[in-house]
């Protein structure tokens, strides 16, 4: 189970675990009186793209999206070409 700031993903590679996950993890959140919207709730997803990680069957990996992105460019030799360049990075 990985909680972030307004999501929750609940990952196994056993679908009985998976759903026990979230039965235990809804216990938990109506204990405490959180509830969560129909609308936000999606289960059995076989992977989920969250922040700059991938989790799917087979674990949680790193996406190094900003470094694919500067490789592709080129480097800038204006001074407008540099703003954007340094407005992509941030």
């Amino acid at each position: 189970v990985y909680i972030y700031i307004n999501n929750i993903i609940i990952a196994s590679k056993n679908i009985k675990k998976y759903f026990k996950y979230i039965e235990t993890v809804l216990n938990i959140l109506d204990k405490v009186y959180i509830y969560i919207l129909v609308e936000k709730f999606f289960i059995a997803y076989l992977l989920v793209r969250l922040l700059s990680y991938i989790v799917n069957s087979k674990g949680v990996a790193k996406i190094d999206d900003k470094i694919a992105i500067f490789k592709k460019l080129k480097f800038p030799n204006t001074f407008k070409t540099l703003e954007q360049y340094l407005s992509i990075a941030r």
